[in-house]
Parts: structure tokens; C-alpha cells; sequence
């Protein structure tokens, strides 16, 4: 909740970092990111990701998928994954989303625990598991199991 991430080009973003301070910000850092993720300056490869999506045939899904995009549950895949490159992720809002919704449980597997951490940060009552690395598996597995 207390956390921003915003995309751009690398000359604004140099701005904003060198003026964060003076706009309000406790702290501002660049990330070490390949492209403007989740901005419209995915724009071009969202209308690529769309043209090879329509060659895929998507079956039903067989469980709920959140999306961050509008931090909501929607069973349309192709939709969901155009839409997620380009627009804004709604982390907090998904994860307060999903909680409302009875789910307790959460579980980052990627390395590290970035979102592990926001996560507890923002549904204090649940349940969070980091899955960083192959060895992290069962342990996690067995903590799942026993709920």
C-alpha cells in the first residue's frame, strides 16, 4: 500500500528520481527492468502478444485467475494477458480483492521475496509462502498440506 512503481522513458524516470524527494517521496530507486512493463509503452508488443494469442485455442479454467490489471477474477485468458502487459498493475488491490473474497492463503514463487513482503504488508490475516528456489518446494507443500 505504501509502495509506487512507475514506468517510463529512461530520461523521466531519471527526473523523477533526482526531484522524488522534493515531490513527497521518502525514496525513489530505479529498477533494473528490460522495457516499461505494464505502461503504455507496451503498447506495441500488446498489439504482437494480441495477434498470436487469437492463434490459441483456451480451454475453461478449471479455477479462479486474478487479474492485476483490474484486480478482479475473470476466466477470460487472452483478454486478461493483453490487458496485463500494458496497463497498470493493481497489486494491493488485488490481493485486498482476493482476501474479501475468502482466500487466505498466498504463495511467491520467482526468486527473491519482494512480493512475498508487500504481501504480508497488505493482507495481514493470510497466510503468505515464498517459493525462491527448487528446494523451497516441499517445505511449502507440506505447509499447504497441513492446512
Amino acid at each position: 500500500p505504501a509502495q509506487v512503481v512507475l514506468a517510463g522513458k529512461q530520461d523521466d524516470i531519471r527526473w523523477l528520481i533526482a526531484y522524488a524527494r522534493d515531490l513527497g517521496a521518502r525514496r525513489a530507486i530505479g529498477l533494473k527492468v528490460a522495457s516499461g512493463f505494464h505502461s503504455p509503452l507496451m503498447d506495441e508488443a500488446a498489439a504482437e502478444l494480441s495477434s498470436a494469442l487469437d492463434t490459441v485455442v483456451f480451454s475453461e479454467l478449471e479455477f479462479p485467475v486474478w487479474a492485476n490489471y483490474s484486480a478482479e477474477s475473470s476466466g477470460h485468458v487472452p483478454t486478461n494477458l493483453r490487458s496485463q502487459l500494458s496497463n497498470t498493475v493493481r497489486f494491493s488491490d488485488s490481493l485486498s480483492a482476493m482476501r474479501t473474497a475468502g482466500i487466505d492463503t498466498f504463495v511467491h514463487i520467482g526468486p527473491g521475496d519482494v512480493t512475498a513482503g508487500m504481501a504480508r504488508r497488505t493482507v495481514t490475516d493470510a497466510q503468505v509462502y515464498t517459493v525462491s528456489a527448487l528446494d523451497d518446494v516441499p517445505d511449502v507443500a507440506a505447509a499447504l498440506t497441513v492446512q
